[in-house]
């Protein structure tokens, strides 16, 4: 399940820049770029309470 969210965290990083570089111009640029980083955020916020529910655990 980590290597999945990896992938689609890169994924939306890779959005995120795309968004913010490759849509000048185009008026859905910020939602997208907006949408993006917070899915990153929530991709490593989830990742670290998992890393510290391990961490606790063991």
């Amino acid at each position: 399940m980590i290597k999945t969210l990896e992938l689609i965290g890169f994924a939306l990083i890779g959005g995120t820049i795309y968004s913010y570089v490759g849509m000048i111009g185009n008026e859905l640029r910020w939602p997208v770029f907006f949408g993006c980083a917070v899915g990153t955020l929530a991709i490593i916020i989830y990742r670290k309470k998992i890393r510290q529910k391990e961490n606790r655990t063991v």
